[in-house]
């Protein structure tokens, strides 16, 4: 895991935005009202409030999230914050990123350190609500967060109508199957990021190529659950993969993000992979 006139009632932050900057903003603070809550009234009750009724998180498949939260026994000391966003034009979903730790004793200074996910989606009251949560673990950071980048969506330059989300997808998921890591640098956008536990995310196309080489050959990718803004600029889709590369099969369960770039192209942005226990 992990400006605007906002309101803050039974954990719930209700915001009105009318710019893309506007709404990355709104769900940055509902993100920090979430935070927020966590400290005020324990992780598992903020959880329960600020995720969506159909929310998923991975454990290690995908499964209500709510559900998960509501039935812990032992609550947990979990600290998070976002230092990347994004929201697509018409401001109805969006996603934000960035180092969390964790830990089950408060009076223990041994952390778990992790990189968290989350896609929010814009509820019918106009809240902001996490439709998908899910993180990898890292080594202990040895430098302080950044500031939080607000990623704008882009302008169709030249007004073309982009491609349903559909195709792009199809066709990455027949380049993945034939070599992964090409397809990655095909279909990726410059600032895209790789999720992988035991390593700090990857930043660029070059080095996320280069993580994603060295489990070399093809990907079978089985999409589970799709989604596409209204504005039709902005994706996400999750499932599971396998993989039987130079005779090591490995298999587990994936979340890709995608926006359209200015000449109206869907291009990948962020990938998270996850294999089940005693896979690799």
């Amino acid at each position: 895991m992990r400006g605007i006139i906002t309101i803050l009632l039974v954990g719930v932050s209700v915001t009105w935005a009318t710019t893309p900057t506007d709404s990355a903003r709104s769900m940055v603070e509902s993100e920090r009202n979430f935070y927020l809550a966590a400290q005020q009234k324990g992780t598992r009750a903020a959880f329960l409030d600020f995720f969506a009724d159909d929310a998923i998180i991975f454990r290690p498949g995908p499964v209500n999230g709510k559900e998960v939260w509501r039935n812990r026994k032992i609550d947990i000391d979990l600290v998070w914050e976002p230092t990347m966003a994004a929201v697509s034009r018409s401001g109805d979903l969006g996603y934000d990123a960035g180092p969390s730790k964790w830990r089950l004793d408060k009076t223990k200074e041994e952390w778990t350190y992790a990189n968290y996910i989350s896609i929010w989606k814009k509820a019918k009251d106009g809240s902001w609500k996490v439709a998908v949560d899910c993180a990898t673990e890292n080594p202990r950071p040895d430098k302080e967060p950044g500031p939080l980048s607000l990623r704008q969506p882009s302008v169709n330059s030249n007004n073309a109508k982009p491609k349903p989300f559909s195709e792009a997808q199809r066709e990455f998921v027949t380049a993945a199957k034939g070599d992964f890591a090409r397809a990655v640098g095909q279909f990726s956008a410059d600032e895209v990021r790789l999720y992988r536990d035991g390593a700090f995310p990857a930043a660029g196309k070059e080095s996320v190529v280069q993580v994603a080489s060295t489990k070399s050959g093809g990907l079978t990718l089985e999409t589970m659950k799709t989604e596409v803004s209204s504005s039709v600029d902005l994706a996400y889709y999750y499932g599971k993969y396998f993989t039987d590369a130079a005779g090591k099969p490995s298999q587990g369960h994936f979340l890709q993000i995608w926006q359209t770039n200015s000449a109206g192209a869907w291009e990948l942005v962020l990938d998270w992979q996850q294999p089940l226990p005693g896979s690799h």
